[in-house]
């Protein structure tokens, strides 16, 4: 068994989840907290993290802004605030020992390990690997028994499609170590599963839009089609990723948007 010594903490994204503990850990064991520029400000304080899940109804989940959905929306962030501070005990870090390049190499215990910017979950996601030993520290893109989030406003479906078709190619990959979960040796299945299961909800998407051309369908529409009689928590985290589809699809000209009757419908390209 090869001994090592601890000496500094890097997190992979600026989810809560990621953070909240890096300053009691960095005082409890005398570590340096490196971070990535994106990163650092996104956790620097109250107002930059928040800002960055500041989102707007019609922008970020398709939806026709209303007095009722402002209502809504305040009472959402509120719910968000106390979940982080409960769950997560929320705290903010503004002072990192040191800032480094999202791409770049640092040295841990004599050996290089790569960091390189994986988008997608979050903008500001990054992954560390080891060509020698063929160890990725994943973070949240890649997950074994579950799908990761993704959602708006933060998450990207054609970058994390890049990510995962980096994460491929990865020269001499042997195992995945994520941030939530188990190892995972099957890598060929689960890299391809993953993009399998992007494509299939495209699919399923446009060939939807596609049957119902002359109205259009709204993201609820296309929610209540592909998950008709799913529980409520489903329903939320599905539309999330529905979203993100549809502003895929309209990004590559394969549909466009719509309001009528205070909907946001989509129709495909050619449908006047």
């Amino acid at each position: 068994n090869k001994k090592f010594k601890i000496t500094r903490i890097i997190s992979s994204h600026g989810h809560s989840d990621h953070f909240s503990g890096l300053t009691s850990v960095s005082e409890t064991l005398g570590l340096k907290i490196i971070l990535t520029e994106k990163i650092a400000k996104t956790i620097k304080d109250k107002v930059s993290f928040e800002a960055n899940f500041r989102s707007d109804d019609y922008e970020d989940f398709l939806r026709v802004r209303t007095p009722l959905r402002k209502i809504w929306n305040l009472l959402r962030r509120l719910g968000m605030r106390l979940f982080f501070r409960g769950v997560h005990g929320l705290s903010y870090l503004d002072h990192p020992d040191e800032i480094i390049d999202e791409n770049s190499v640092i040295i841990i215990n004599g050996e290089q390990w790569k960091i390189f910017p994986s988008p997608g979950h979050s903008p500001e996601h990054i992954s560390l690997y080891s060509e020698e030993k063929g160890i990725l520290f994943s973070g949240d893109n890649v997950l074994k028994m579950r799908s990761t989030w993704l959602g708006p406003p933060e998450s990207n479906i054609t970058d994390y499609i890049e990510t995962i078709k980096k994460i491929q190619n990865l020269p001499n990959l042997k195992l995945i170590f994520p941030a939530h979960g188990e190892i995972i040796d099957n890598l060929k299945e689960t890299l391809s599963a993953i993009l399998e299961r992007m494509n299939e909800r495209k699919r399923q998407v446009l060939e939807a839009i596609n049957n119902h051309s002359k109205k259009g369908l709204s993201p609820d529409d296309i929610l209540n089609l592909i998950y008709p009689k799913s529980k409520k928590f489903t329903r939320i985290i599905s539309r999330d990723w529905i979203v993100l589809t549809l502003k895929m699809l309209e990004d590559k000209n394969l549909i466009k948007r719509k309001i009528r009757k205070k909907k946001i419908l989509f129709i495909p390209i050619g449908i006047p």
